[in-house]
């Protein structure tokens, strides 16, 4: 059977299942993420397949069918993973550059307010103990050595919600 008569003998619904195929497809290759446009796709090629079984009951061309579809899955593949790598896709506006969090998510503005201030180890910090700061307990880690219990200590800075202490004196002095 020639190239030419596999597309003349098939039925219009294939061809039109082909074509959703194909352009679903470039739709996901185009829109980031594996979502509803890949699937879609995919089911339509799987449409068409069935189709043509059902349609030609003819195992060679329901296995070119399935052939063709693969080679069109892999053309589109190269050519987005190609786009990618060049950055064609980022350019697109529906691709974001940058997160939908705000820059400062998940910082404790509160914690910054301890830089300078004193307080009391409550429990060992080796590095990481509790410490009482203005009447309230956090979890602190020691700059350098460790600091026992009861010692004071001095809130030195606050990075990523991690209060850092240093040695100030107490009851080993």
């Amino acid at each position: 059977m020639e190239f030419v008569e596999f597309f003349t003998q098939m039925h219009w619904s294939v061809i039109a299942l082909l074509a959703a195929c194909l352009v679903l497809l470039i739709i996901e290759g185009v829109v980031p993420g594996f979502g509803f446009w890949g699937i879609s796709g995919i089911v339509a090629g799987i449409a068409a397949v069935v189709c043509e079984a059902i349609f030609t009951k003819s195992v060679f061309n329901v296995f070119f069918l399935i052939f063709l579809i693969l080679v069109i899955f892999t053309v589109l593949f190269v050519i987005f993973s190609h786009s990618f790598s060049k950055g064609f896709l980022k350019k697109t506006p529906l691709v974001e550059d940058k997160s939908a969090l705000p820059e400062n998510y998940g910082v404790n503005q509160s914690l910054q307010q301890l830089v300078g201030k004193e307080g009391e180890v409550v429990s060992i910090c080796k590095p990481v103990g509790k410490a009482k700061i203005d009447g309230k307990i956090y979890t602190v880690t020691s700059v350098r050595e460790t600091i026992y219990e009861g010692e004071k200590i001095q809130v030195v800075e606050v990075e990523n919600n991690t209060i850092r202490v240093e040695f100030k004196g107490g009851e080993n002095e």
